[in-house]
């Protein structure tokens, strides 16, 4: 496994930040979607659960943090309602699904309703391999 690439999905990506002397950033993926996701949850860590003080000081720590890995386009929004629609995902997973799968990568994820399905795999395993 350690020669293919991988598609990290929100979910997966603030724990990576324990791991991050023993990745190789040009085998991990994310999708331009990945940026508003990691930022909706920083917001609502701030808004909603007053736990971060400066959101705009970690949303500028991740926005580096992402682009040191590649930055994939978002999927065609046809094939993601299709996968979506068939595999009883919400849109957002069935995004990050369809990318893995066209593209050839091992999808990484702590979502479990992702984790099992096709090419998905959880952040431990992916932290097991490398």
């Amino acid at each position: 496994m350690k020669d293919k690439g991988f598609l990290f999905d929100a979910s997966a990506l603030y724990p990576l930040l324990n791991y991050v002397d023993k990745i190789d950033p040009s085998k991990i993926h994310v999708l331009s979607l990945t940026f508003y996701e990691v930022g909706n949850a920083i917001w609502k860590e701030h808004y909603l659960r007053k736990k971060v003080k400066d959101p705009i000081a970690l949303a500028m720590f991740f926005h580096k943090f992402l682009r040191k890995f590649n930055v994939i386009e978002d999927p065609p929004l046809e094939e993601v309602m299709k996968t979506a629609v068939e595999g009883g995902l919400t849109y957002y997973d069935a995004s990050y699904l369809y990318a893995a799968t066209s593209l050839g990568l091992i999808l990484v994820s702590n979502d479990k309703d992702l984790i099992g399905k096709m090419n998905t795999i959880s952040l431990e395993d992916f932290i097991k391999s490398i």
